[in-house]
């Protein structure tokens, strides 16, 4: 490569980088286009992160790894999206405390802390996990308007129809302190996405990350609310993209910290109620 060349390319992943950091993934992924190497991989793989779309961001790590045996970069991407897997995952196990953090090359942020999912949240009453119907479940037609069609209901969960989505809220908390599912909250996540099935291929899915107000604790592993209310987003995406079926492509995840709760009032930023999710459904090409 001559110094001509390499001094182009230099420039070509600086604008994207900085176009990643301002969230225009689309027009980075399209200056990177046809790039190759360790340096664009990276980057590629910190925004398919960023965005949820860890299969894709695996993918990139993989071929850093190739290309650069031993690239602690790559290595860590790699272990951090099993461990995301890992906490999507119904088995129930220990799982090491852990940061990651993603550095500065495209990702504003995304870190992800696992702690042992082994105790109830004291401040959550233990609630029995909703009982699936004895009935058949019924497979409806696919229809035109998935919208319309869908009629979501179950245990904890409240939908709302709006002009051209459902949005989606829970009446508590899906998750404990951190980002591990209550086992109730992994039943309800369940639910719904059996209820999406049917219309995989038609629908668009937003995830938002919810967290209380108070400020993380210094040494618990996170950085700030944001980080938190990312990673729980992340979690609820893996659910619903492993039980619903519907195509990674078709996610966005995004989060509020504790910005607008679903569940406000006085007592909002100590509501574990707020360490949940909203999920906002609409029809594949028009979110």
């Amino acid at each position: 490569m001559t110094a001509a060349t390499q001094a182009v390319r230099e420039v070509t992943v600086a604008q994207a980088r900085a176009l990643a950091r301002a969230g225009r993934y689309a027009e980075a992924e399209e200056l990177l286009d046809g790039e190759h190497g360790p340096v664009v991989l990276d980057l590629k793989a910190r925004m398919y992160a960023q965005q949820g779309r860890l299969d894709e961001a695996d993918r990139c790590w993989a071929e850093v790894a190739a290309l650069s045996p031993g690239d602690p970069g790559a290595a860590e991407g790699r272990r951090r999206i099993a461990q995301i897997r890992a906490a999507a995952s119904p088995r129930r196990f220990v799982l090491a405390r852990s940061v990651f953090r993603l550095g500065t090359a495209a990702v504003i942020l995304l870190a992800f802390v696992m702690l042992a999912d082994i105790w109830q949240d004291r401040d959550e009453p233990a609630t029995p996990a909703p009982v699936p119907s004895s009935r058949p479940a019924t497979t409806p037609t696919p229809s035109t308007d998935p919208i319309a069609a869908l009629k979501l209901k179950g245990p904890g969960l409240h939908a709302v129809h709006r002009t051209g989505e459902i949005e989606v809220t829970f009446d508590r908390g899906l998750f404990r302190r951190d980002a591990t599912l209550t086992p109730r909250g992994r039943a309800v996540l369940a639910n719904l996405g059996r209820q999406l099935r049917p219309y995989a291929d038609q629908l668009s899915v937003t995830v938002i990350g919810h967290t209380d107000n108070r400020a993380v604790h210094p040494g618990g592993g996170y950085a700030s609310n944001a980080e938190l209310g990312m990673l729980r987003a992340t979690v609820v995406r893996e659910v619903l993209r492993s039980s619903a079926r519907i195509p990674t492509a078709q996610f966005s995840i995004s989060t509020l910290a504790g910005l607008l709760p679903p569940h406000p009032g006085d007592g909002a930023s100590r509501d574990p109620r707020n360490r949940t999710v909203s999920v906002r459904i609409s029809a594949a090409g028009g979110r």
